[in-house]
């Protein structure tokens, strides 16, 4: 996809019309600083699931494969749970190394 940031520019700058009354469309000042903390916060892509991580900083990465019945299962629970697979995966890893911690 090619995107033409210049034109688009062009265009909020001088030629679209935002309602007069608008309780929603940001102008001058706010517009501003509201389109570059979007800009910055875009950068990193997604946020970290490390709330310790310093900015920039990517998550380890593991692969699980699963039995396609255990997947299904995971799939359908997460969904019902309104959360992700990704997520379940992390809460059952975190609660099964608190619940067989070995003592070192």
């Amino acid at each position: 996809m090619t995107h033409d940031y210049d034109a688009a520019a062009e265009w909020a700058e001088h030629d679209m019309q935002l309602p007069e009354n608008s309780k929603t469309a940001l102008r001058g000042k706010a517009a501003t600083e509201f389109g570059r903390d979007l800009i910055e916060r875009s950068r990193g892509g997604r946020p970290s699931i490390d709330p310790t991580a310093p900015p920039g900083e990517k998550s380890p990465v593991r692969q699980v494969r699963f039995p396609r019945a255990l997947d299904a299962d995971l799939l359908a629970f997460a969904e019902q749970s309104h959360t992700t697979p990704s997520e379940v995966v992390r809460e059952a890893v975190r609660e099964y190394l608190e619940t067989h911690r070995i003592a070192g």
